[in-house]
């Protein structure tokens, strides 16, 4: 009895490259997936981080509002130190700066004695305290505060009773910078009708 053997069944080379191709293809596929997913969720790990910086800000501000000591006048401070007339104070820096673990010796977050804009020591002006304490990595805080005019209240000296507050953390992820702002209106129930 003779046995055929030319038509041998089976895998030829080419049908096995072609299937490493298309194996290959289906990894790297599932490799850009799982890549981008640890990115995105970084992303949100920072973007938690913020937004409790710009709630931690926010609260802050608003406790200044009561204070009354040397540099802060309550209500009157709460203010950008820039832009002013004459003869008011504002506490709070305008434009980006570096976030402090600390908020300096007046315990307001932002302000001149904390929020310096270089990598150093931040000094208070008033009070001559010096604020050492290490920045929050890849963070930057800007707080911009604006009047906000009242028409129920006619007479000028009481027409801004309320300030609208946006606090702006700004924050980067593989060289992309992301924003996250929190705003806020507080009003000033201590004055006079």
């Amino acid at each position: 009895m003779l046995i055929n053997k030319s038509k041998e069944k089976g895998f030829s080379y080419i049908d096995v490259m072609i299937a490493i191709v298309i194996l290959l293809v289906g990894i790297l596929a599932m490799l850009s997936a799982l890549t981008t997913n640890l990115v995105r969720t970084y992303e949100t790990e920072q973007r938690v981080i913020a937004k409790q910086l710009a709630l931690s800000t926010i609260e802050s501000i608003i406790s200044a509002k009561e204070i009354k000591g040397p540099g802060i006048n309550g209500w009157d401070s709460m203010r950008n130190t820039a832009g002013l007339p004459a003869g008011e104070d504002g506490i709070f820096l305008t434009g980006y700066n570096p976030v402090r673990v600390e908020s300096g010796s007046d315990g307001v977050a932002g302000t001149i004695d904390d929020a310096c804009s270089g990598t150093g020591s931040c000094i208070n002006p008033l009070s001559g305290a010096v604020n050492a304490s290490p920045l929050v990595e890849r963070y930057q805080r800007e707080i911009a505060i604006s009047d906000v005019p009242d028409p129920e209240r006619p007479s000028p000296e009481h027409a801004i009773a309320r300030r609208r507050v946006d606090v702006n953390i700004r924050f980067f992820v593989n060289q992309l910078v992301r924003e996250e702002t929190v705003s806020t209106i507080i009003a000033n129930y201590n004055q006079d009708n």
